[in-house]
């Protein structure tokens, strides 16, 4: 969504400058932290119980000193002195009228700010200490055509030093300071120009408000899946009273009642399913607008306001930001129904409901996933050692990619096709749950680590900002801190004896004991960044939408970048890396697995039309090169190329479905699912 910019001009009119409680001209403007400003007596009355809620996107915001202590908006008051000054057409020359001769401006000095008549103009622009002022013709100035020059001439001036202007910023005590100031309490203290201080804050200021695109656009997708949920729902719902309507008609009589049942439970149903989209729909549709809302209001600060208000909003400007893009959209948990009718044979009608909704495993495509049912040989007698796993071996036939025959001619990867030998059911050896240790929140694993011949398990626990390292059988060894970030840590990987995580748009680097070494910052805008490890030599890191996988030492140096010659419109989501140095890369928007060699040469696309995969989620390789994908409920394993697969583990409950994997130097497959339990299996 393109966003057009603002002149100084626009800014400065009546409806930019108008308090949207009392509609009239901003008095005292405080600007609350959703970055919503109104006058400081027209928030006063809506303060409840020390704190108040912005009348236009509904945010609390706790106010114990009262309305006085919010920040003042310095930007509308600085635009507010412009339009007041251009909007008074009665204007008298300041320098010679009284009480008793008034005489009218016809020009303006733009360095004394006197309006001046005639004779002071001519005597202005002759006078030797203001001879070289900039004197304006009055009709010039009220149409706004020195509106820039004005504004880059307005100075805020110190509160403790009243004639001296905000020029300098204490980088000790991160406050504006003027001239006096400086001399005096800030002596000591590192000091540099307000122009420098801006300089080195708009870089990273214009990155969050970069980043908001991507949190636009994820809410818009989110806006359409339910949209498009909410036709699915009134076409199914149609087509089964048409359906309802055709049968009872033929069995008027006796089916009546049968119809009038149904159709009760179909619109229950449907009120029910319609009243939860609208209000995730109204959700979707607030974060967006306040999400619109803030990215123009920062633009327009960062690209018209003075350096002394940006520095002024900037650490608002940058909370509001990172507050919005935590934002997570509840999961759509939609359900179509369909129709079943018990019986065709009129004498059959009186012992049971004709009539009854259900609801197919199979989800379209969405946000749900596929359940898969265990073979009947394993549901009929499993083994001892799999009686109480979670995740069942999968050795349907239907569960292996298709063969070269049954793929589309004109696909652009190779074909797969079934494998000719399967592979050796997987036997769990180990299963654990991730330790809360003194915590009160729930462990949320994002990333898994193995640490080599130790046999070790180093597991991301996202939730309480700490690593957490198990031994091979799964008991708790120690927990390795985070270092302080203000994003949230999401990826982990060990490169030698360097342990590498990231978070948000930065890369941390730190010893097994948790000591911080240093941090780089990624490329790119993405929100989160999943990284993997080639032996001891790099770190490689997934870029997202940019569709690339950039290098970096152990020591932080950028050793190079992988960019697929062609590749456009995906976003590359979890990564690992092969003995041959092949990169496999889950692609989050396509929906399919890219195999990629070091030059940048894609090997194979595996995607969901031409093999197993529906959603490939988190990715892992074995000492062998053998693929292994999370793909919603179930785990498939690739042969090396890609040319075969197979489902080996899958699960039926969502609770507990599958999340990130790893492969040991044993081979064995270490997996971690969404409720926090470890299982280890080996093949």
């Amino acid at each position: 969504m393109a966003l057009t910019f603002m002149s100084l001009q626009e800014l400065i009119k009546e409806d930019f400058l108008t308090c949207k409680i009392c509609y009239d001209l901003y008095t005292v403007p405080k600007i609350l932290p959703c970055l919503h400003s109104y006058c400081q007596h027209c928030l006063e009355p809506l303060v409840r119980d020390g704190a108040l809620q912005c009348p236009e996107c509904r945010l609390q915001t706790d106010v114990p000193g009262g309305v006085s202590s919010l920040k003042t908006n310095f930007f509308i008051n600085s635009l507010l002195e412009l339009f007041q000054i251009k909007h008074n057409r009665d204007l008298a020359c300041t320098v010679c009228s009284d009480a008793q001769k008034i005489l009218t401006a016809t020009a303006r000095c733009l360095d004394c700010k006197d309006f001046l008549c005639q004779s002071c103009t001519q005597g202005h622009c002759c006078s030797r200490l203001t001879l070289h002022h900039k004197v304006v013709k009055l009709e010039e100035f009220l149409a706004g055509e020195y509106d820039a020059e004005m504004r880059l001439l307005q100075e805020l001036c110190c509160q403790d030093h009243q004639q001296e202007a905000l020029r300098f910023f204490c980088d000790t005590c991160s406050a504006p300071i003027c001239r006096d100031c400086r001399m005096l309490d800030h002596f000591q203290h590192k000091v540099v120009s307000m122009a420098n201080a801006v300089q080195r804050k708009r870089p990273s200021v214009e990155q969050l408000i970069d980043s908001l695109a991507g949190t636009i656009t994820c809410i818009s997708e989110q806006e359409k899946a339910v949209e498009e949920t909410v036709d699915k729902l009134k076409t199914s719902g149609e087509n089964i009273k048409e359906r309802i309507t055709r049968y009872v008609d033929d069995f008027i009589y006796y089916l009546q009642a049968q119809k009038e049942a149904i159709l009760g439970e179909l619109s229950a149903f449907l009120t029910q399913q319609m009243k939860s989209c609208r209000l995730m729909k109204e959700e979707l549709q607030s974060q967006r607008d306040k999400a619109i809302s803030t990215r123009e209001f920062s633009q327009r600060v960062l690209y018209v306001g003075k350096d002394y208000e940006i520095l002024h909003l900037e650490g608002m400007i940058r909370n509001r930001i990172q507050e919005l893009q935590t934002y997570i959209p509840q999961k759509l948990e939609g359900q179509i129904p369909e129709l079943a009718i018990a019986w065709d044979q009129p004498e059959m009608l009186s012992k049971a409901a004709l009539f009854s909704l259900v609801f197919p495993r199979e989800q379209p495509e969405g946000d749900m996933g596929i359940v898969f049912e265990p073979d009947s040989e394993a549901s009929a007698s499993p083994s001892e050692e799999c009686e109480d796993d979670p995740f069942l071996p999968m050795n349907l036939e239907e569960d292996s990619c298709p063969s070269s025959e049954e793929s589309a001619p004109d696909t652009p990867n190779k074909n797969l096709s079934c494998c000719s030998r399967r592979s050796k059911r997987p036997k769990r050896v180990c299963t654990f749950e991730v330790d809360q240790c003194c915590f009160q929140v729930k462990p949320n694993i994002t990333g898994i680590a193995v640490l080599p011949h130790a046999g070790g398990i180093l597991l991301l626990d996202q939730e309480n900002d700490e690593i957490k390292q198990y031994s091979a059988g799964g008991h708790f060894q120690q927990s390795i801190p985070l270092p302080d970030s203000d994003g949230v840590f999401c990826g982990i990987s060990l490169c030698g004896d360097v342990l590498a995580c990231s978070s948000d748009s930065f890369l941390f680097f730190l010893t097994l004991e948790g000591k911080f070494l240093h941090k780089l910052l990624l490329r790119g805008s993405e929100s989160s960044y999943a990284i993997t490890s080639y032996k001891d030599s790099y770190i490689a890191v997934s870029e997202g939408t940019l569709c690339s996988i950039s290098l970096y030492s152990p020591s932080g140096h950028c050793m190079g970048r992988v960019a697929p010659t062609g590749y456009h419109g995906g976003k590359f989501l979890f990564i690992a890396v092969n003995y041959q140095e092949e990169f496999i890369v889950s692609d989050f928007i396509k929906k399919q697995i890219v195999i990629i060699g070091k030059s940048g040469l894609i090997l194979n696309v595996l995607k969901t039309s031409h093999s197993l995969l529906t959603k490939p989620f988190s990715v892992c390789v074995d000492m062998s090169s053998n693929i292994f994908v999370v793909d919603q409920l179930k785990v498939i394993k690739f042969s090396p190329d890609g040319e075969t697969g197979e489902v080996v583990l899958s699960n039926q409950s969502r609770q507990k479905r599958p999340r990130v994997l790893a492969v040991d130097d044993d081979g064995r497959l270490v997996l971690v699912q969404e409720d926090g339990y470890v299982h280890i299996y080996c093949f």
